[in-house]
């Protein structure tokens, strides 16, 4: 390649456990391993238009100033090389309670498999390696014809081998990118410590990624170096570790960007590069957009969990749920971007550009549950997603636990002020469903959360954030949860239509909060009590 050519992103292979368990995420095809070396026979093919080794070309052509494009790819032998563009065919209803695709001509895995057009733009016979370069008239109408590029490599007369590659490209403009990983922890370092080695790697390989742990346990030792910086933080939950360190990349003034990362993912190094390459040239238009990694599923690796989700008035609904992204046709659907003033993106990896967190001020505090909502939707522009940028994520438990009941009832109903569009009746419809709920399954626990919740939520975030969060947290812990149901059930009726009655003036209460306390660090930095540090 050209000199002038940025290196975009490398072919990836899965070099850990859960990526061998998602191989066909990396590569497809009828090739074999030998001691983890890709050994493809003669006439046998492989495919790398995959998650992780496709080229998304119509989301680099119409985001990005990207005006060439190279490919180049090591291998021993003589192999003939397609590049191919795909996109789906048609729409494919997924049925969740027969767990099957189905669509008008036929129904099962089959009817996705074939779910997608192919198109070859390139082909050559190669030895020993294959280089080749797009010029800004070709890209464009590749992107007009489909949605994402792939490559397919196969051998000729003898057995060959593959060794690696990587995409490069040119953009007409660029600008400097540097990126603060931000991870909020408390007291999991068997999660934490390996991501750091790992993430040393990426750091030691790209100056421009830096990483800043905010120990809310306050377990580790903390540090300050130019690429990893650890700082102990009192335990505010994600709200207050999350923000601690979006104050600190703001203050420090030396990234453009902070990715918010969850300790305990599983995270494939190449989508760190992809996503730098891509702010590098991203178009003006969308320098204030964030950035959302999709959740995979760690327990079924080839599934995804969500790519954005949407807040619906009730709870949420997940983009790209269950989508097999082993399958061309889901990732021809994973690469339409979610456009809906509600949707929001998760904080196990999610960019902002800290011009937006400039402009938009800072999260709810809200120790968990809902501020990532909130704040996602009060960005208000469109998330930018991109197939090859996602991590992996245990699935969320959805077990029984008091205090997480109390903090679930208590932030989903403040929720009923920020969604758009938000309103009294909808707060009564929910909230009367989660009365119905308890009384149904005669949960009591669950009923004196819901009484604590109520009555905070009366005092609005200044009556909420009158008791540190860290003992409020304690005292969650150790509330009775005993009393008469009857009772209970007396008083929550009471204090939810009260808030029903008087919804317009805890709106106003609630929106002036973010307004006047949110704009800027001073609030949170007394409420972590920072102000003298």
């Amino acid at each position: 390649m050209e000199d002038n050519l940025m290196k975009l992103y490398d072919i990836s292979f899965p070099t850990f456990s859960t990526a061998e368990r998602a191989a066909s995420l990396y590569r497809q095809g009828n090739y074999r391993l030998e001691n983890g070396i890709v050994k493809i026979s003669p006439k046998n093919s492989l495919d790398l238009g995959t998650y992780f080794n496709a080229f998304s070309i119509k989301k680099w052509m119409t985001l990005t100033y990207l005006n060439r494009l190279g490919i180049s790819l090591e291998f021993l032998g003589e192999f003939s090389v397609e590049i191919y563009g795909f996109k789906r065919r048609f729409e494919i209803k997924y049925d969740r309670e027969e767990d099957e695709v189905k669509e008008t001509y036929g129904k099962g895995k089959q009817a996705v498999m074939q779910n997608f057009e192919e198109e070859i733009f390139f082909a050559a016979d190669a030895t020993n390696g294959f280089a080749h370069e797009f010029d800004f008239d070709e890209l464009a109408t590749f992107a007009e014809k489909v949605d994402m590029l792939g490559m397919r490599l196969t051998a000729k007369n003898e057995t060959g081998t593959f060794l690696g590659g990587a995409y490069f490209g040119e953009f007409s403009k660029k600008r400097e990118v540097k990126i603060g990983i931000t991870i909020c922890t408390f007291k999991r370092e068997k999660y934490l410590l390996p991501n750091l080695e790992k993430l040393k790697i990426l750091t030691d390989s790209n100056p421009n990624y830096s990483v800043m742990v905010i120990d809310n346990g306050r377990t580790i030792e903390e540090k300050n170096s130019a690429s990893l910086q650890i700082m102990h933080n009192r335990n505010f939950g994600g709200s207050g570790g999350f923000t601690r360190g979006l104050m600190e990349q703001v203050s420090q003034n030396k990234n453009t960007h902070a990715i918010l990362m969850d300790d305990d993912i599983v995270i494939e190094l190449a989508a760190l590069d992809r996503l730098y390459s891509f702010l590098v040239g991203l178009k003006e238009d969308y320098h204030e957009n964030f950035f959302a990694g999709a959740m995979l599923r760690l327990a079924a690796p080839i599934l995804q969990g969500e790519n954005t989700s949407k807040w619906n008035g009730r709870g949420v609904t997940l983009f790209g749920n269950n989508f097999d992204l082993s399958y061309k046709y889901f990732l021809c659907k994973n690469e339409k971007n979610p456009s809906d003033a509600n949707t929001y993106a998760g904080w196990w990896f999610c960019c902002m550009p800290l011009v937006t967190v400039k402009k938009i001020g800072y999260p709810l505090p809200n120790f968990i549950k809902g501020d990532d909502m909130e704040y996602g939707i009060r960005q208000g522009k469109d998330f930018l997603t991109m197939n090859g940028v996602g991590v992996w994520h245990e699935d969320f438990e959805q077990k029984f636990n008091p205090v997480m009941k109390y903090f679930h009832y208590r932030n989903m109903y403040i929720m009923q002020h920020f969604g758009r569009p938000a309103s009294k009746f909808q707060f009564l419809r929910e909230f009367l469903r989660d009365v119905k709920a308890c009384v149904r399954f005669m949960d009591g626990h669950s009923m004196r959360m819901m009484e604590r919740a109520l009555r905070d939520l009366e005092g609005g975030y200044e009556g909420i954030t009158s008791v540190p969060a860290d003992e409020k947290f304690q005292q969650m812990r150790n509330y009775p949860l005993t009393k008469n149901a009857y009772v209970l059930l007396f008083v929550s009726l009471y204090l939810g239509f009260k808030h029903f009655l008087n919804y317009d003036e805890h709106d106003a209460k609630l929106k002036n909060f973010v307004k006047e306390k949110l704009s800027d660090q001073k609030f949170w930095r007394q409420f972590l009590g920072l102000t003298d540090k």
